[in-house]
C-alpha cells in the first residue's frame, strides 16, 4: 500500500513532464527517468549522437504526438525443429508517433505499454498487452539499466556487460515468468563499437542502439496456464525518433541470429525516397569481427515467393533471405535465411519471422568454412504502395 502511495504522488507530480535527474552522475551513478503515460506538448529532441550517459537511456524528450522511443528484446529458440520465440517490447510511443503500435486493447490514450509476443513450438500465436501508470527507467554510464513500467508487472534490470532479466508478473493478463540473457558478444552502435561521440542513426532521424547483439537466452513463462520453457539466441535493442514513424521509413529489413560460432545482426533500410542505409554486424567468441554502416559493407535482398525489392505493401511477405556480410581481412559470410513462419498476426506493412540459417564463410586466402547453420528471428516493414 505505501508503494501504490509513494507511486500516486510522484505521477501527480511529474504527470506533466519528462523527469531526467539534473545532478551530475558520477562514474557508476545511475540517472533516472520518468516517462508520463500522457502525450507531453512542446517541442520533442532526439539525441543522435552518443554520450557516456548509458546506451539503455531514454533517448527522447519529451515524447509527444510525433515521438516514439522503445526497448525491445527477444528470444528465438536453437531447436531448428521447432518456432518457439518470445518478444517484450517496453514502449514509450503514442499511435500518432507510431502508427504500427499494436492496439493495448484498453482503448485508452497512454503511450507507456509493455506488449508481449509467443510463438509456441507448434506455432499457435499468442499476445498480450499492459497499460502502464508511467514508465520508470535508470540508466548508468557503464550501461547498466533497469526499467519499470509501473502497474503492469514488466520489468528489466541488467547490463550489456553481465546480462539482462527480465520479470513478468501479470496474471491479469495472463502471464508471469522470467527471461534471462547472459551476453555472448558486445555491445554495438549503427557504424561501430560503443564509445561516444559515434552516431546513432541507422537511418535519417531513426536512432538505434544494440545492448544485446546476441545471448544465451532461457525462458520460463507460465501463459494462461500452460509453460513454455525453451533456450536459445536472445537480443536486446532500442530504437527512437522526435518524428513520425511513418514519414521516415520506405522499408526496413533487419534480424538477428547465430550461425555456427558467428553472432549476427543486419540492418537493410530504405527512406521513402529510396535512399539506401545499412549496418552489418558480426561477433565471433564475444569479439566483434566487423561492425560498419558503409555501404556495402552487407546486402540484405528478399528471396524466392515474394522477392520483390524494394518491397511494397501490395506484395506477400518473401520466403527468404540472402544476406552478404563483409568481414574485411576475415572475407565475406554468405547467408542465406529460409522463414519457417510469421510470429505476429499476418499485417500487410510488417512481419515478424522465425527461420533457418545456412551459410559460409569465404576468407581472402585459404579453404571457404561451408556448412553453418543456425536460427534467426527478423522482420521486415514495407510502407511504400
Amino acid at each position: 500500500m505505501f508503494l501504490a502511495g509513494l507511486q500516486s504522488s510522484l505521477l501527480a507530480v511529474v504527470a506533466t513532464c519528462f523527469f531526467a535527474s539534473t545532478t551530475h552522475a558520477q562514474p557508476g551513478q545511475f540517472t533516472p527517468y520518468f516517462v508520463p503515460a500522457a502525450v507531453q506538448n512542446g517541442t520533442s529532441h532526439a539525441q543522435f549522437t552518443s554520450t557516456v550517459a548509458g546506451i539503455d537511456a531514454p533517448k527522447v524528450q519529451p515524447i509527444n504526438a510525433s515521438a516514439w522511443d522503445w526497448w525491445y528484446f527477444d528470444v528465438v529458440s536453437a531447436d531448428p525443429t521447432r518456432v518457439s520465440s518470445v518478444v517484450v517490447i517496453f514502449f514509450t510511443s503514442p499511435q500518432s508517433g507510431f502508427p504500427l503500435i499494436p492496439p493495448s486493447g484498453s482503448g485508452s490514450n497512454v503511450i507507456t505499454t509493455a506488449h508481449i509476443f509467443v510463438s509456441f513450438p507448434n506455432g499457435t500465436l499468442w499476445s498480450a498487452a499492459a497499460d502502464a501508470e508511467g514508465a520508470s527507467v535508470e540508466a548508468g554510464p557503464g550501461g547498466g539499466s533497469s526499467g519499470t513500467w509501473i502497474g503492469t508487472g514488466f520489468s528489466w534490470t541488467g547490463s550489456p556487460g553481465s546480462g539482462y532479466l527480465i520479470r513478468v508478473d501479470a496474471p491479469d493478463i495472463g502471464v508471469t515468468g522470467t527471461i534471462n540473457f547472459r551476453p555472448t558478444a558486445p555491445p554495438h552502435y549503427p557504424c561501430g563499437p560503443v564509445s561516444a561521440g559515434q552516431t546513432l542513426e541507422v537511418g535519417p532521424g531513426i536512432g538505434w542502439a544494440n545492448a544485446i547483439p546476441d545471448a544465451v537466452s532461457v525462458v520460463d513463462l507460465n501463459i494462461d496456464g500452460t509453460r513454455l520453457a525453451f533456450s536459445g539466441s536472445g537480443y536486446h535493442d532500442k530504437n527512437w525518433s522526435n518524428q513520425v514513424f511513418t514519414s521516415l521509413v520506405g522499408s526496413w529489413y533487419w534480424g538477428h541470429g547465430r550461425i555456427g560460432a558467428y553472432s549476427i545482426v543486419w540492418f537493410d533500410f530504405l527512406d521513402p525516397t529510396g535512399k539506401e542505409a545499412v549496418s552489418a554486424y558480426v561477433a565471433k567468441e564475444n569479439k566483434i569481427i566487423a561492425t560498419s554502416c558503409a555501404l556495402g559493407s552487407i546486402t540484405v535482398r528478399p528471396t524466392g515467393q515474394n522477392a520483390t525489392y524494394p518491397p511494397v505493401i501490395s506484395t506477400g511477405n518473401p520466403s527468404g533471405y540472402h544476406i552478404d556480410f563483409d568481414l574485411g581481412c576475415e572475407g565475406t559470410l554468405v547467408v542465406d535465411v529460409e522463414v519457417l513462419g510469421n510470429i505476429v498476426v499476418v499485417n500487410p506493412e510488417y512481419g515478424r519471422f522465425v527461420g533457418n540459417m545456412t551459410g559460409s564463410v569465404s576468407p581472402m586466402e585459404g579453404e571457404a568454412t561451408t556448412g553453418l547453420v543456425g536460427m534467426a528471428l527478423f522482420e521486415q516493414f514495407k510502407l511504400t504502395a
